[in-house]
């Protein structure tokens, strides 16, 4: 009986954590979100030191949350978002807005996607 109980307890707590993380990534994924979106209304206004800053602002704020979020997350996903914010950033100071686009709009992907794949759901348990 005592195994059954701290089976209980274990599984509680297995859940709790996962579902305290899943809210901290969603924040954390709306947030890079909104910051790249501010960035793409520089772009489309040309407005390129404004972009250059919101660029910075996502790197700062990714640098500040990468240990929480390489805690369980995927390491080559966060790889794929520090070399989009890389190219990003490199295309703003060149002035190249299409290209700078492209890499926001990647990005903006990366970022809705990244909170998808750590939800508590049935499929992400097997």
């Amino acid at each position: 009986m005592r195994s059954v109980v701290i089976s209980a307890v274990l599984a509680v707590v297995i859940i709790a954590g996962s579902l305290m993380y899943t809210n901290n990534l969603e924040k954390v994924s709306r947030e890079l979100s909104h910051i790249n979106e501010q960035v793409a209304e520089c772009l489309e206004k040309d407005d390129y030191t404004g972009a250059e800053v919101g660029v910075e602002r996502l790197s700062a704020y990714l640098d500040r949350k990468r240990a929480m979020l390489d805690a369980i997350g995927n390491h080559e996903e966060m790889d794929k978002i520090e070399m989009n914010i890389s190219e990003l950033a490199e295309y703003t100071r060149g002035k190249q807005k299409a290209d700078a686009l492209s890499r926001n709009h990647v990005l903006d992907f990366l970022f809705e996607h990244l909170p998808l794949n750590y939800k508590l759901k049935f499929e992400n348990i097997l």
